[in-house]
């Protein structure tokens, strides 16, 4: 189902316990001289309409929040973004409105690395500070950390999702590959390699700094080496393990309170 295809005596009418709620967040950000600005929206857009084609009685999917937390890539030009602390405050709105229509499973379906730390904070802050949510199920996941992307499981040359990379360039050569400038795709070599921190993959300890510091392009691991059919993989791997998700999710019970 497509939450803005119904009417309001639709929602109200609903059996809401039976489906959940999968709403897209994602980013416009630059995504080096390859990929258009759009590409996470297009990326975790295209998951979650597979996910509802495959489960359209059970999931009521939203349009997807095109923007994001995306400051880090704003020495870039084009990247439009929110800063954390409000981005936090957009979440636990749009998640309110879901819960005041009553809705009781709601999965934020991230699709923006930069996300992560306020999605995190946005649920963690409403389940803290209202009895409505923290008696609901409200979860916030990456699709590539549901599918679980590595070069082990599926078979790319680079060892994890990092930013407009062979990982993301595959899936949109798949998606929007009339956008996608392979000619132009290219990063640079990691700033920091190390036992405690990769700049590209993380590591043992977070560093700040802003993404003009870590490559010049503006995208990192090998998007060169990008195909349809890699793409095409992530894309199905993406779009089944979300589904997985959702069924499971559906059984679960509503939080019980264990304290006197």
């Amino acid at each position: 189902m497509r939450y803005g295809d119904c009417r309001w005596v639709d929602v109200e009418e609903m059996d809401k316990d039976k489906v959940v709620v999968v709403c897209p967040v994602a980013a416009f950000e630059q995504h080096g001289h390859h990929l258009p600005l759009l590409t996470d929206t297009y990326l975790v857009t295209e998951v979650a309409e597979r996910v509802e084609r495959a489960l359209p009685d059970e999931v009521m999917l939203t349009p997807t929040l095109w923007v994001g937390a995306s400051d880090h890539h704003l020495d870039f030009p084009g990247t439009v973004s929110l800063p954390n602390t409000l981005y936090v405050e957009v979440l636990k709105q749009v998640v309110r409105c879901y819960v005041q229509a009553g809705f009781r499973r709601i999965l934020l379906l991230n699709g923006h690395g930069g996300n992560i730390a306020p999605g995190t904070v946005a649920i963690t802050e409403l389940a803290n500070s209202c009895d409505d949510v923290d008696g609901l199920l409200l979860a916030f996941s990456s699709y590539w950390e549901l599918a679980g992307y590595g070069s082990e499981t599926h078979g790319l040359e680079t060892a994890f999702v990092s930013h407009a990379c062979e990982y993301e360039t595959s899936m949109m050569l798949v998606v929007k590959g009339e956008l996608v400038h392979m000619d132009q795709a290219q990063a640079g070599s990691p700033v920091i390699e190390s036992p405690f921190y990769h700049s590209e993959l993380g590591g043992k300890v977070t560093v700040a700094g802003r993404f003009h510091r870590l490559t010049p392009t503006g995208a990192m691991g090998s998007p060169e080496k990008a195909t349809t059919d890699k793409g095409e993989t992530l894309l199905s791997a993406g779009a089944t393990e979300v589904v997985k998700f959702i069924e499971e999710f559906l059984t679960w019970d509503h939080r019980i309170v264990l304290k006197p």
